[in-house]
């Protein structure tokens, strides 16, 4: 098995389980975790915040360090997170303007994507504009058009309108064995498919403290 991701060991906030998990080239696996943990595994393998401990090795790079540009690695946050004041098509095409070498290897590949989840029609829109089917699907666009090696999902609930299967199928460039993804979710909805499935546990959240009665 030739293996496009793996974690050693990788702790991404105290008191956390350790993740081991390796995604072969093509495939999907999910840890399984809840909401706020799974963020923060998230944002870590991207590389948006440093790790307690482990490391992350992508291709059999060691990233655990590189900044989130070197990493080869797309993200789609919970929420898509999309930049309120660019337009739809400003925002996909935002993180090839950030990766230079991306314009060389990878034109016209952002209007593939475009045709592929269907959203031309938006382009020059806003993305309060959009309905949430479509902000997810242009945080996709903007996380695959870069070329990633590796796909980081962060999607805590499902999307009305979203089969992230069939998605998937339709972001993997041509000659490609597909996207390798990595969905962090504890949703069974969102799970729904993923037979390669890795339960984290994360701490639990403080008990909210009672108020004391005064006689």
């Amino acid at each position: 098995m030739v293996v496009t991701l793996r974690t050693l060991d990788l702790v991404a906030v105290p008191d956390m389980s350790q993740v081991n998990v390796d995604v072969a080239v093509g495939a999907t696996a999910a840890l399984v975790v809840r909401p706020r943990a799974a963020t923060a595994v998230a944002r870590v393998v991207a590389g948006l915040a440093a790790p307690v401990a482990g490391r992350i090795l992508v291709g059999g790079r060691d990233v655990t360090d590189l900044p989130p540009l070197r990493r080869r690695i797309g993200y789609v946050p919970a929420g898509g997170a999309l930049l309120p004041h660019l337009t739809v098509g400003r925002n996909i095409s935002y993180g090839q303007r950030r990766r230079r070498w991306v314009r060389d290897v990878a034109e016209g590949w952002a209007a593939v994507l475009v045709d592929r989840l269907e959203l031309a029609p938006t382009l020059g829109l806003r993305p309060h504009l959009l309905s949430e089917a479509q902000r997810f699907r242009v945080a996709l666009a903007r996380a695959m058009a870069c070329l990633p090696e590796v796909l980081v999902i962060d999607l805590p609930s499902p999307v009305d309108g979203v089969r992230l299967p069939d998605l998937l199928d339709r972001t993997s460039p041509p000659d490609a064995p597909g996207v390798t993804v990595l969905l962090c979710s504890a949703d069974e909805e969102v799970l729904a498919g993923v037979t390669h499935r890795v339960p984290v546990v994360d701490p639990a959240p403080p008990t909210p403290a009672r108020p004391v009665a005064r006689p």
